[in-house]
This record gives C-alpha cells, structure tokens and sequence, in this order.
C-alpha cells in the first residue's frame, strides 16, 4: 500500500505485482478443476503418460501407489508408468493400444517441461487427442501441471495458464504440481525439489508431486503418513503439508 508514495505493506511493487500474477494464474488453474477427483469414485487404477519428469527416482506412479496403500490398505492400487526421456505429449503414439490391454480409472498427462509455451497449439491438439482415446478407453484424463525450473520462476504462471486453458477445452481435471513447488520453495528454498541442472526433480520433488496426486485423486489429505519415500520425517512432514494446502486452497 502506498502513503504519500511511501511503501508501507513491507512488500516492494515488484514482489506485490509477483503475488498478483501467481494469484490471477492460481484462479484460472481452479476453473479448469470441473470436477474434482475423489477416493469415493472408485479410483485405484492409474496410468501416469509422461517423461523424465514422471520416472526419476523410480517413478513418481511408486511413491504414488504406496502413499494411497497406506492410506486405503482394504483398496488395490495399482499403478504404471509410461514415459519416453523428452517426449511431448504428441510422440505418445499407440496410447489407444495401450488403453485397450488393460482397464484404468484416469490417465495422467504429463506435457513437456515447456509444451504450452514452446508450442501452445501443437500441446493442445495432443491433449484434445488424447483425451478423446481415454474417455473411449472409459477412463478419465487429467492433466499434470509441471512446475518452473531453478532459475525461470516465471514459467509457474505461464504453465498454469496453459495447462488451465487446456484443462477447460477437454474437460479434465488439473493437478497443479507447479503450483506446490513454488509454494514448496517459498516456505523451505533450502530443500531443493530440482536437480543440479535446474529441471528435474530431486527425490522430494518427486516425492512432493507423489502427494499432490494423492490429495487431488483421492480428496484426503496425505499429512500424517508414515511413507517418506526415503526422506527425512521432518521433511516428508513438511512436503505432504504444502500438498494439501495448495489441493485444498485449488478445490475450495
């Protein structure tokens, strides 16, 4: 707020102005969110469509699948991976073939790291798509929103524009991953969810979206949780927390 053109809410314009772009991109992500993914819908069978953002550390489709065993012991989850190192969602060709072998509840989407901002078209007609192959498959796409790299902060807005806008023309869910690493980095910029090359995901970055899918697939909170993945108590405490909030703040 300013006074006589003096600064008084403790927060310089430049990072004011940074909060307003995060929260008019945080709105857009919650109406593309038509109609939230719940536990009580049946769902325990997964196929994450992706690249090296989904399989690093043994896959993000693991730590999701032992997350949801601990939580619903009584429920068979079950989980896979298909993902190709660089792919865009247009190379995942044959996806009909593989809806046909076997039955799945949703289909995750992951783009590449810049899909919506290198070729915004090019994403989109993939997503369309696709989503077309999975809903004949009686299954349910859902879009992975990706998180920013290191040192482009920038791109949380842009991808969730993106990611949003593509939400809203095939109906589908969103689950903003990108969204929690942001907020993830905010609250502990020591714990890195990035690798040395600025991109892909540390084990608690993987661990971080594990649980972003968790909360918006099953509507429970993943706080409380004995599975780490690996990590430190502290830490896995700390990464579940920032799941639900930016979940539950996206579904409200």
């Amino acid at each position: 707020m300013m006074i006589d053109g003096r600064l008084v809410s403790g927060e310089t314009p430049r990072r004011m102005r940074g909060r307003l772009r995060f929260a008019l991109a945080l709105l857009a992500l919650v109406s593309a969110v038509l109609n939230p993914v719940h536990a009580d819908d049946g769902i325990h069978q997964v196929l994450f469509v992706g690249n090296s953002f989904s399989f690093y550390n043994n896959g993000l489709h693991n730590h999701y699948r032992q997350l949801h065993r601990e939580a619903f012991p009584d429920e068979k989850a079950r989980t896979r991976l298909r993902a190709f190192s660089g792919a865009r969602l247009d190379e995942h060709t044959g996806l009909a073939d593989v809806l046909a072998a076997e039955p799945w509840d949703i289909v995750v989407l992951q783009g590449h790291s810049r899909g919506p901002l290198d070729g915004f078209k090019r994403f989109e007609q993939a997503a369309v798509s696709h989503a077309e192959t999975i809903r004949d498959a009686g299954a349910r796409p859902v879009l992975f929103q990706t998180w920013a790299y290191t040192d482009k902060p920038e791109m949380t807005d842009a991808l969730a524009q993106g990611y949003g806008k593509v939400g809203r023309t095939i109906d589908a869910e969103v689950v903003p991953v990108g969204f929690a690493f942001a907020a993830a980095g905010e609250a502990r910029p020591d714990l890195a969810l990035r690798t040395s090359d600025r991109k892909h995901p540390t084990l608690a970055g993987t661990y971080l979206s594990a649980c972003v899918f968790f909360a918006a697939v099953t509507g429970t909170s993943p706080e409380g949780l004995n599975y780490t993945g690996g990590l430190s108590a502290d830490d896995a405490e700390f990464l579940q927390g920032i799941a639900w909030k930016t979940v539950h703040r996206q579904s409200r």
